[in-house]
């Protein structure tokens, strides 16, 4: 019997990694947003080459990712599908973990597949290529359940591997990661203090494994750390306290105080709110079952837990500029409220309660596969008749299976984008000399296999880069910005816009120096400079 069980967990752990890995592979090849669907596809490059991102180029977060995808070029070619097997293995990683979780608590197989199958489709496809948020969200997700598992089933290895994965989900970004990451090693003292003690000497040896590693890092990529400080955690910082506090730097999307309101928090998360409401009746009723036990039992001690790291990443969501990406969190929240209900006392009629969660959590699955997954709504195409995509092997062969259609021209088309896009192509290519290119397409230098010399990663102005003088780094900026332009003798800059002017918030005297340069245009979207002796 026991081997049967067992069996039918691996086929269907098998399967819903198939799954999760194809849906993900399916929606990504739907449409773009140039600026974050190539995110790590030129970098990724880079690292290949023997680049490192923060040394080499500007970057505010991810630099796992930049390694990661790296590793994916070399074991399945430079090309397109080598990028989307990067974030469909994330995908089927948290899918499949997922299922593993909750079999430790419920054997309830068939609710755990259809959990973990709303999992894999909410959680990555709603983006579909690799990206910070994501990693980060996944990862911190993973931690979470070890946090759980190690206290439930006092186990070593967990608390061994729980810091590696706090430092690897804030490699790939600050937050949601650090916001779960405080709250783990807050909670951590109040178990230690009230709990247990057990644990300690495990997170402490994965503690020193994780310095050890990042160490180890920073010596022999021989990464600044003045650099890793102001480009990791000093600038991301003033970014953030520019969101929460709605300076005018802040993107209006990212502005805080423009998102808290009743109507918009409380109808923009329902389900996850309602899941987060379940959590606090389950406290409540806990409480008035045991009056008389005035110290917070383990049961209190989860709860609270999971209700500190929901609020979490709902606060993460409200501050970022970026479209909403966590609805993975409804099935998962489900999945833990099951479990609670099920090792209690506190609720009857389990059953039909648990029934009436699955009912919430598939219609749920529906509605946001429909509105992120099938109308890509992440990457603003929502409105737009994705039928009008292209091959973009019309662009190159390394794009196999994309549908080529983004934001900025499915008005005009995407033949004419893709026909302005293979004539800056070919324009770079027949120009030998040093040269540096600035765009959101950026996958220039993998198509030519060159190094365009890329000096930032993103470029959204004072968000992924100082780009002003009312930002206290914009100097550092500019200094290693000319200290590229200098090391590496260049002769021209390229500027490829995705709409007219949208680079026209970089400053170039500032950048390259006053009558220094010489700007021609040799599109409506791209542009050569041509640096003078000054």
């Amino acid at each position: 019997m026991i081997v049967k069980l067992n069996l039918l967990k691996s086929s269907l752990s098998f399967f819903l990694f198939v799954f999760a890995f194809y849906i993900n592979y399916h929606f990504a090849n739907k449409g773009l947003y140039p600026i974050d669907s190539f995110s790590f596809f030129d970098s990724g490059f880079y690292v290949l080459e023997g680049q490192h991102p923060i040394k080499d180029f500007w970057v505010i977060s991810g630099i796992l990712i930049d390694y990661l995808q790296a590793a994916f070029f070399y074991l399945f070619g430079k090309n397109w599908n080598a990028y989307i097997y990067h974030a469909s293995l994330f995908n089927s990683i948290i899918s499949v973990f997922f299922f593993f979780f909750l079999n430790q608590f419920s054997k309830n197989l068939l609710i755990n597949f259809f959990l973990s199958m709303s999992v894999a489709t909410l959680c990555y496809p709603v983006i579909g290529t690799p990206f910070p948020y994501q990693h980060s969200f996944i990862l911190s997700l993973i931690s979470i359940f070890i946090f759980y598992l190690g206290i439930e089933k006092r186990k070593s290895i967990y608390w061994i591997i729980l810091p590696i994965l706090m430092l690897l989900s804030f490699l790939s970004m600050q937050v949601p990661s650090g916001f779960i990451n405080l709250f783990i090693i807050i909670f951590l003292v109040f178990y230690y203090l009230f709990f247990d003690k057990y644990f300690l000497k495990y997170f402490v040896f994965g503690s020193l494994l994780s310095i050890s590693l990042f160490a180890s890092y920073i010596l022999i990529i021989k990464v600044e750390l003045v650099d890793f400080f102001y480009q990791i955690v000093l600038f991301p910082i003033s970014i953030g306290e520019g969101r929460i506090m709605s300076d005018e730097s802040a993107f209006e999307s990212a502005k805080l105080v423009n998102k808290l309101t009743l109507r918009g928090i409380l109808g923009h998360f329902k389900f996850i709110n309602f899941f987060i409401l379940v959590n606090l009746v389950l406290i409540f009723l806990h409480y008035k079952k045991n009056l008389k036990k005035i110290k917070i039992d383990k049961f209190i001690f989860l709860q609270i837990f999971l209700l500190f790291c929901s609020l979490s990443f709902i606060f993460h969501q409200l501050i970022t500029a970026n479209q909403t990406f966590i609805f993975s969190l409804i099935p998962i929240l489900c999945g833990l409220t099951i479990i609670q209900i099920n090792n209690t006392n506190l609720i009857k009629r389990k059953k039909l309660i648990n029934y009436f969660f699955i009912s919430l959590v598939f219609f749920s699955t529906l509605k946001y596969n429909q509105t992120y997954n099938e109308k890509r709504k992440f990457l603003d195409l929502q409105s737009i008749n994705l039928n009008y995509a292209i091959k973009a092997t019309h662009l190159d062969l390394n794009f196999n299976k994309l549908h080529w259609i983004t934001p900025s021209y499915f008005n005009a088309s995407p033949k004419e984008e893709i026909n302005l896009l293979k004539n800056s192509l070919s324009i770079l290519k027949n120009d030998k000399s040093e040269k540096m290119l600035i765009t959101h397409y950026q996958f220039f230098s993998l198509l030519l296999n060159e190094n365009l010399n890329i000096p930032n990663r993103w470029y959204y102005p004072n968000n992924t880069f100082p780009s002003s003088y009312e930002n206290k780094y914009y100097n550092i900026y500019i200094n290693k910005f000319k200290k590229k332009i200098k090391d590496n003798n260049i002769n021209y800059i390229y500027i490829l816009e995705t709409a007219p002017g949208e680079f026209d918030f970089l400053n170039l005297e500032d950048l390259i120096g006053k009558n220094c340069y010489q700007k021609e245009k040799l599109s409506k979207i791209f542009y050569k400079i041509k640096l003078l002796n000054c």
